[in-house]
């Protein structure tokens, strides 16, 4: 039967509660178990320090019947609980019992039980529990909390409202609000603690929701994260003791009597966790990045091949044609650029390889690379290497090739890929995006618009390119695809543009992480932001379908996306849902990073009334809440006196938002955007027009005339250090006049309740991490 736990005050060391605890794992082992039973629960969060669970004996149905021990649980009634590998849910399964203390009843009623499961399942034996006195089964009453092994972030933790609504509430509530989730090694308990006190889970519990009151103390609270939160480092990461590890452990749910923790259910699972692949010689991604030599591998003399279009791509950004070369028999010179015979012909180092050959030659040619000791770095763009059916095998001949480089002096080359577009670098002046130069202009060194201070990271090359497209006058200092990650991966990239003076933004497109590289990326992103970087991130693989969709583009393994973007916002990521809200934040931070931020207070202009309703009524969304800015009586009078002197008094009123209607010109905007920026209660400032009126130059023909918003709106942005932006809500026949503004550094909308959306998501990231 089981003991009470000793006094606190006299309760071992951490270091031997976890050796206890690893002792009981490893009996599991030897008798041949993956599963941990309830009892066995409650016996290592026990161990650990985090519970003092109800008394309970564990009867097994080859033994006798425990009388005396059974005897001793308190109470008038007992839980009896079947006790198999193969019952996991047990009241789902009428594996639960709840009988009276009178003699007979309880021996009985287990022996019924057995009866009744042993047929279709393996029984072990039966568990009495005392029957838990005092606690308040239900919605609000329990309380989950377990720990697992991911193949990304290593353990996580998570704590929410438990019993049978936990799943329910999980996919009902937005991210965050209905459990805490977090990467064990990544947070203290404190400040998991701190992270539980945002969910509606710790509102029910503390009382601070309506019609509650606190059933548990945030000291209990901390005690039991703590335990799980030792557990989790112990024993679900990879140590190289030959203990026995966690691969899950959960208790789901807690009751609270007498404002205490009592577990009502528990379990458990041992089995393998992730390893991280063997550390990158880091050292080598600024050759990759900035080379000051470039081979190109795989070009046909003969026609215009990939490789051939990444040479003329290369070629088009200004990279010196003496410090280029092909690799090629049989040529002396292809478009005018030398060729090598082999890469054991180079006959000085070289800072880039890009190897645009057919897959199924990378192993090869990877050994042959690092074998040649002279290439410092290698973008492998081909694909078919590891994301599709069939490539398994070439994905472990790749990796095994990269291994075996490993163990060259200082590591080897590093490789960027295979499946990628590989670098556009501005610094770097190349590009190998094996893109038609026609169909997506490639940098241009003379180009009049300035390098934007943005570094593109992505796993998808097709979403760069798009994002290029649709932001057509943003040049990245950096667009990287990092393909199948089979060497360098996100997290890399991250530490290594951390430090560069020429970012101020990381925008990230991931859709799975390599063995740990979850967490090592978060580490990354949280020494990004305290350096002064914003980093933006969009996790794909959210659903199952999304997973298996990812899995066979980029060898991608998606993983928790939850957690991902609770640890990412947890660091000060900016965290975003859709493709749109990346493009349109992206473009902000590019224009905004360096301009003050100084509250949530928005103003906004516009010719529609619609607009005007729309706007305010976006001010809220799931991850940002920002305000129309309320007007003093300062601004509401000089936007009226500017309103009488265009004789609009009649028809506008002078509020926020200020709807001019279609009888405004360009006089009218300017004035009153003036106004709106002038006055301290306004932030940032939306100039939305809807075109089609007559009183304002829009087409293509007019937006030369000094006159036109295109040269007004650029002088307001620089006479006022606030944000700025503009919202063109109609066809392409006003596409010029979105690029006119968009080409002066203003971002550029095509709705006003997006762009209120993704300017109130900016905005209040930058207040909160102010």
């Amino acid at each position: 039967m089981h003991a009470s736990s000793e006094p606190r005050s006299n309760a071992p060391s951490s270091e031997s509660r976890l050796d206890a605890v690893a002792a009981l794992l490893d009996t599991i082992r030897n008798q041949g178990r993956s599963r941990l039973f309830e009892h066995e629960v409650y016996a290592v969060i026990e161990r650990a320090g985090g519970i003092d669970p109800p008394r309970h004996v564990f009867w097994s149905a080859h033994t006798d019947w425990p009388r005396e021990a059974a005897a001793q649980l308190p109470g008038r009634k007992s839980v009896l609980k079947l006790v198999s590998p193969d019952v996991i849910h047990k009241t789902e399964a009428d594996a639960v019992r709840i009988v009276s203390r009178e003699a007979g009843d309880a021996q009985q009623e287990a022996r019924r039980l057995i009866a009744e499961h042993e047929r279709t399942a393996r029984v072990e034996g039966v568990l009495l529990v005392e029957f838990v006195e005092g606690a308040s089964p239900g919605f609000g009453h329990e309380l989950f909390v377990g720990i697992r092994s991911t193949r990304e972030f290593g353990p996580v933790i998570a704590a929410g409202l438990g019993g049978v609504d936990t799943e329910y509430l999980a996919q009902a509530m937005r991210p965050g609000l209905s459990a805490a989730k977090a990467v064990a090694g990544e947070i203290s308990v404190d400040e998991f603690l701190s992270l539980f006190r945002r969910t509606a889970a710790y509102a029910i519990l503390s009382g601070e929701a309506r019609g509650h009151r606190r059933i548990v103390s945030d000291e209990e609270l901390r005690r039991c994260f703590e335990a799980f939160l030792s557990l989790a480092r112990r024993f679900c990461t990879e140590s190289g003791s030959g203990e026995p590890r966690l691969a899950e452990l959960e208790v789901n749910p807690f009751a609270f009597r007498d404002d205490r923790l009592v577990p009502l259910d528990g379990r458990g699972r041992l089995g393998s966790v992730a390893r991280s692949s063997a550390p990158r010689p880091l050292a080598r991604i600024p050759a990759l990045l900035e080379p000051e030599s470039i081979a190109v591998l795989g070009v046909s003399a003969t026609s215009m091949n990939l490789g051939r279009v990444v040479l003329g791509n290369i070629l088009a950004c200004g990279f010196p044609r003496e410090r280029l070369a092909v690799i090629k028999e049989g040529c002396d010179a292809i478009d005018g650029v030398a060729c090598v015979a082999g890469l054991a012909k180079l006959t000085r180092p070289l800072d880039l390889l890009v190897v645009a050959a057919p897959a199924p030659q990378l192993p090869a040619l990877i050994r042959e690379t690092a074998d040649s000791g002279r290439v410092r770095s290698a973008i492998l763009i081909p694909g078919g290497a590891g994301e599709t059916t069939g490539s398994e095998g070439l994905r472990a001949a790749v990796a095994d090739a990269i291994r075996s480089a490993r163990t060259r002096p200082e590591g080897g080359p590093v490789f960027l890929g295979p499946n990628c577009l590989g670098v556009r670098s501005e610094p770097g002046r190349y590009d190998t995006f094996f893109v038609p130069r026609h169909k997506l202009p490639a940098p241009d060194v003379t180009a009049a618009r300035p390098v934007a201070r943005v570094a593109l990271l992505s796993q998808s090359g097709a979403f760069i390119i798009t994002r290029l497209s649709n932001l057509e006058v943003l040049r990245p200092a950096l667009a990287i695809s990092v393909g199948n990650q089979a060497d360098l991966t996100l997290s890399d990239f991250v530490h290594v543009l951390t430090p560069r003076e020429d970012l101020d933004v990381i925008a990230v497109y991931a859709e799975g992480f390599c063995p740990l590289d979850g967490a090592a990326f978060i580490r990354a992103a949280a020494a990004a932001t305290k350096a002064g970087k914003l980093v933006i991130l969009y996790k794909a693989g959210r659903t199952q379908a999304g997973r298996s969709a990812a899995a066979g583009h980029t060898a991608a393994i998606a993983g928790d996306y939850d957690v991902c973007q609770a640890a990412a916002a947890e660091v000060g990521v900016l965290v975003v849902d859709t493709f749109k809200e990346f493009e349109q934040v992206l473009e902000l931070a590019a224009a905004f990073h360096r301009v003050p931020v100084r509250g949530r207070r928005i103003g906004a202009v516009t010719n529609a009334g619609y607009e005007a309703v729309g706007m305010a009524d976006t001010i809220r969304g799931p991850r940002y809440q920002v305000q129309m800015a309320p007007l003093s009586e300062g601004p509401r009078e000089r936007l009226a006196e500017i309103l009488a002197g265009l004789k609009l008094s009649h028809l506008v009123n002078p509020a926020n938002p200020l709807d001019l209607t279609p009888m405004a010109g360009e006089d009218a905007y300017e004035s009153c955007a003036r106004v709106l920026l002038d006055c301290d209660e306004v932030d940032a400032l939306v100039v939305c027009v809807v075109p089609l009126t007559p009183a304002l130059k829009s087409t293509a023909a007019e937006l030369a005339d000094s006159a036109a918003l295109p040269q007004r709106l650029p002088r307001l942005l620089r006479e006022h250090r606030k944000p700025l932006v503009f919202v063109v809500d109609c066809g392409p026949l006003y596409d010029p006049l979105a690029l006119a503004v968009r080409a002066a550094g203003i971002p550029v909308f095509r709705s006003s309740d997006q762009a209120i959306r993704s300017l109130g998501h900016y905005l209040d990231h930058r207040v909160s991490g102010a």
